[in-house]
């Protein structure tokens, strides 16, 4: 009876293992942000003098090919400082030539709740950076890359393999170059009709205990990058002019007065402050209404180079 309910469980649960088995490998093979710097890694570590932690904003605006000294953007989709700041910290014994860090404060960034200790993306930072995110012990389940958001690589996986769209052009820095059919190539740059454009994606709710919360650990890194006499840029990208016009004034006049502190706490600290820059980027330069595609990118990337020639 046993060996016949052993039997049973074995035919059961091995083609279901299997099905999931082909399901990871799959995900795992789709090149990403994370497996192509991944592999910067093992080659750079040793030199990489500049790392770039921020959202998709950043992660679209730098290509680390354009800066003068190694680099490696680890900026990511949805991305927020509770997880930049966990980055960072497992960077810091991997990267012994760090010189200088390089941290996205957009808009609303303080008044947005922090990823937590569940995000999906800590599997991948696990996997691929071997860094913790999880915050507490981690199991084997955690490094399983399918199962931290099924619905999510099953579309993935659907693009890639299947109907071969969305396709990825990766530099060996992980520069997307093949993003940049997005929202407004769509629109082929029509700019009234993009300037119709009544919904996007912008946080207009002011939140001030998120505020409060999210600042306290903000200050917290920068004294942690200080600490570590590693050179600092905040930096916004650039956002387009219907984007600038939806802002609410609240949540900019908090973020703004954040930058009056850490000018006044850290005056060694540069920024980079183009939100507003509606002269060096033009409706060709975007990707939507917060993004820049990879045209955008070259001009942000230049600038970013330009004031990191000025740590000594």
């Amino acid at each position: 009876m046993q060996k016949k309910f052993t039997l049973y469980c074995f035919l059961f649960f091995t083609p279901l293992l299997l099905g999931y088995g082909t399901v990871e490998w799959l995900t795992r093979s789709i090149p990403s942000v994370y497996s192509i710097n991944e592999k910067y890694l093992e080659k750079r570590a040793d030199t990489i003098e500049t790392l770039i932690l921020g959202s998709s904003q950043v992660m679209n605006a730098v290509n680390a090919a354009w800066i003068s000294n190694p680099t490696i953007n680890l900026a990511s989709g949805s991305q927020h400082h509770d997880t930049d700041f966990k980055l960072l910290k497992g960077m810091f014994p991997v990267l012994p030539s760090l010189k200088n860090v390089v941290i996205e404060v957009s808009y609303s960034h303080f008044e947005m709740p922090h990823n937590g200790k569940d995000f999906w993306k800590n599997s991948l930072n696990l996997h691929y950076y071997n860094i913790n995110c999880f915050e507490r012990n981690t199991y084997f389940k955690d490094h399983l890359l399918y199962l931290s958001h099924p619905s999510f690589f099953s579309k993935r996986i659907e693009e890639y393999y299947i109907d071969k769209k969305n396709i990825p052009n990766f530099n060996e820095y992980a520069f997307n170059f093949n993003d940049i059919y997005g929202q407004f190539a769509k629109k082929n740059y029509n700019k009234v009709e993009i300037d119709t454009i009544k919904r996007f994606k912008i946080n207009t709710e002011p939140n001030p205990i998120i505020f409060q919360q999210n600042v306290s650990l903000f200050f917290e890194m920068l004294a942690t990058v200080k600490a570590h006499q590693k050179n600092i840029i905040v930096c916004t990208t650039p956002m387009y002019t219907s984007y600038l016009k939806k802002r609410n004034p609240e949540i900019l006049r908090r973020r703004d007065s954040i930058f009056e502190v850490i000018q006044k706490k850290y005056p060694d600290i540069k920024f980079l402050k183009l939100e507003e820059d509606t002269t060096n980027y033009q409706l060709k330069n975007y990707w939507n209404h917060s993004h820049l595609n990879p045209t955008g990118a070259k001009i942000f990337t230049k600038q970013l180079d330009s004031l990191l020639k000025n740590f000594k």
